[in-house]
């Protein structure tokens, strides 16, 4: 008796084993044909286009160098450390002035020796009027001499006496004349060198004020009260102490951390479906669980390259971030996302891998009583996970995906 039923047992156990190993080769246990088995539903269908880019404080200063006429190139000599918090007025950023300072001084010289060569020139010309006025003084009288003894009647003297006493006379009174005409000339000569020392003086002048100024220039002060941010350029790359940087370059902002918006750029292929007042979710690259919300602003009329090494062309947008007080948000911080552009709601859809892609058009794989039928479906719009169903399909059929044995 014992011995028959060890046979059932072993018979019953056997023919277990079979069935497990049949149901297991053939793919038809109950876990994996409900895993593999997707549902034709009706649910909100979500476009989106990808975003990306980086937060911009909406209240900020951009600090650069200043405008010096000639100077275009300028070395950091000293910046403020990045997150520091300074106050209006407080020194930020500083640009090194060893040639400003090296012109101030060779300015300077030229200034002292102008001033000292225009009061030579002064002296000088007090010293040659004054000895020309003695000389012209010494002509006259001798004229006036000459021409008391000119103008005596003749008969009373000799007639060669009194012809020379008249040619006297009109040699004195040529000498005065040469000589106030000659006067007269070093008079200028001696204005215009006065002058021309003078005009390079102020020349000079001009220059030590204007070098001055642009030295005070060059170290930059906070205009408001803020955080001190570090621009990045292209590459993600930030000045430093010793960087050199062209005036037109920008080296840091200060800003306030209350307030942030996003500048994102979409591909210029999906442009088109994109416009203001659309809603965004944006993931933070250095906080990935963080989540911020907002809308689209604005969105540029212009297509540029990405950057000098990516030729892609995208189309920048303003993000308007709806206020939360609870994040850290920082200027710079990188994000990528998704701009809603249509939400279809109480689509036929089904995922994505649920269709089979055929030379016919598409497919799905639809479960019926008898097995898995090939059956063809038309498509509408899709998102990155879902498809519309426009006809071949109803609401409730069963699909496999299309990762399941083909029949």
């Amino acid at each position: 008796m014992i011995g028959q039923h060890l046979l059932v047992a072993r018979a019953l156990g056997f023919g277990l084993t079979l069935a497990v190993a049949l149901s297991g080769a053939l793919g038809c246990s109950p876990a994996s044909s409900q895993a593999d088995t997707v549902v034709v539903a009706r649910q909100d269908l979500l476009l989106e286009v990808d975003v990306s880019g980086a937060l911009k404080a909406i209240d900020s200063d951009t600090l650069a160098p200043p405008a010096i006429p000639g100077v275009w190139q300028f070395k950091i000599s000293m910046m403020a450390p990045e997150g520091a918090e300074v106050k209006q007025g407080d020194p930020v950023l500083g640009f090194d002035v060893t040639d400003l300072q090296r012109q101030l001084e060779r300015k300077q010289a030229e200034r002292d020796t102008a001033a000292t060569q225009a009061e030579a020139s002064r002296a000088e010309a007090r010293i040659g009027s004054f000895d020309s006025k003695l000389e012209i003084a010494d002509a006259e009288a001798k004229r006036r001499k000459a021409g008391i003894q000119a103008d005596v009647p003749e008969g009373i003297v000799a007639v060669d006496e009194l012809a020379k006493a008249r040619l006297d006379l009109e040699i004195a009174e040529q000498r005065v004349g040469h000589l106030s005409a000659k006067d007269r000339d070093a008079q200028r000569r001696r204005q215009a060198n006065i002058e021309r020392w003078e005009h390079q003086h102020q020349r000079a002048e001009a220059s030590v004020e204007q070098l001055t100024a642009a030295i005070e220039k060059m170290s930059i002060k906070a205009s408001r009260d803020g955080t001190v941010i570090y621009e990045t350029n292209w590459r993600g790359e930030k000045k430093s102490v010793g960087d050199s940087v062209w005036r037109a370059g920008s080296v840091m902002q200060i800003v306030s951390l209350e307030a942030m918006e996003g500048m994102g750029e979409v591909d210029e292929v999906d442009s088109s479906r994109i416009e203001a007042g659309q809603s965004v979710s944006l993931h933070l690259d250095a906080q990935p669980d963080v989540v911020l919300h907002g809308k689209i602003a604005s969105v540029s009329t212009m297509v540029r390259r990405q950057s000098p090494e990516n030729p892609l062309k995208v189309v920048e947008l303003r993000i308007e971030l709806e206020p939360n007080d609870k994040l850290r948000l920082r200027p710079g911080m990188r994000f990528r996302g998704k701009v809603l552009t249509q939400k279809i709601e109480g689509a036929l859809v089904v995922p994505l891998d649920a269709i089979v892609p055929t030379a016919e058009g598409p497919m799905a794989r639809k479960r019926t009583s008898s097995g898995v039928e090939l059956v063809p479906v038309q498509t509408g719009r899709r998102s990155e996970t879902l498809v519309e169903i426009t006809g071949g399909l109803e609401l409730g059929d069963e699909l496999a995906r299309s990762t399941e044995a083909k029949p």
